[in-house]
């Protein structure tokens, strides 16, 4: 027998005659007419070369090979439902990972409370972050992780990326306590004419501080900040602040979780050295987009920060 020329329609219809043994009441559950029903039967006895029902005086009964298909008919029709409807995916007994990149300082702020929720509604689940310096989007296209926290623009060609916003990103800065901006008027000219620490992601091209200083015409195109330290994470910083005179532009949350308890201070940035906000955003790739345990993450993040769900997730 060719499987394309069987019908899966007729095979529902067998499994509801063999457990009603009766046509009329098949036809019911399954919202045909009687007619529709009975003709059905007729082709499965030709496909099974079998008779199927047969008719006593007390009703139909199942033949010899109709008593053996039925237990192998509701193993198929239920594992096709299953793969029809797609995965399962109950948190409170799932044992799954769920993978998210994003830099430290965004990691820190999203990532603990959705831990929290899922400590609570998915105590099997495993949460794995990764904050190392690396290409953001780049992972997600090859399918290494679910999720990146990141503020960043994906570049063209990423158009199988989906992204929700999470939060505006503002910026402060952070020096010893006794660096000489730690007082007084804190004016554009004596910062850009500080010593600056640049946390590079990437370890390619400037900050993103160099790049607004000169749209706004306070650096020549060209010009470049005094940068002696280049760091590619955010973990040695309060270090270098503490020993030397630079200065950190960071997330402003971040900022004043680094200096709580430390010789460090935290300032304001000049208003005219920050353009519009950028916006934190979650991304994740078209292949995770209907997953369920993916669109649950979604979900339980956004709960965790009071954000309103959306169409998507």
């Amino acid at each position: 027998m060719n499987l394309r020329d069987l019908d899966l329609n007729l095979l529902v219809v067998l499994r509801q005659l063999l457990e009603e043994r009766h046509v009329s009441r098949a036809a019911e559950q399954l919202g045909m007419s009687q007619p529709a029903v009975s003709r059905a039967l007729r082709r499965l006895r030709a496909l099974f070369d079998d008779p199927l029902l047969v008719r006593t005086p007390s009703g139909y009964v199942p033949s010899a090979r109709a008593e053996r298909l039925l237990p192998r008919l509701r193993q198929l029709l239920a594992e096709t439902e299953r793969l029809v409807a797609g995965p399962d995916f109950d948190p409170a007994t799932s044992t799954q990972t769920v993978r998210f990149h994003g830099p430290e300082p965004e990691i820190g702020w999203f990532l603990p409370p959705l831990f929290a929720r899922m400590s609570r509604l998915a105590p099997g689940m495993v949460l794995e972050i990764q904050s190392e310096p690396r290409e953001h989007f780049g992972q997600l296209e090859r399918g290494e992780v679910h999720f990146v926290l990141s503020a960043f623009t994906p570049a063209a060609g990423t158009g199988e990326l989906h992204r929700t916003p999470l939060a505006p990103l503002t910026f402060a800065l952070v020096m010893r306590a006794d660096h000489p901006l730690a007082a007084g008027e804190l004016t554009v000219e004596r910062y850009v004419a500080a010593r600056h620490g640049l946390v590079s992601l990437t370890s390619r091209g400037g900050g993103l501080l160099g790049q607004e200083l000169v749209e706004q015409g306070l650096l020549a195109p060209g010009e470049r900040l005094n940068e002696p330290l280049r760091l590619s994470s955010f973990s040695a910083i309060a270090a270098f602040c503490e020993h030397s005179d630079v200065v950190f532009r960071l997330p402003r949350r971040f900022a004043e979780t680094l200096t709580r308890g430390s010789a460090l201070v935290v300032r304001e940035a000049p208003t005219t050295t920050t353009l519009d906000r950028p916006q934190i955003h979650l991304y994740w790739h078209e292949r995770f987009h209907r997953d369920p345990m993916c669109l649950w993450i979604r979900q339980q993040l956004k709960a965790a920060h009071g954000l309103a769900a959306d169409a998507g997730g």
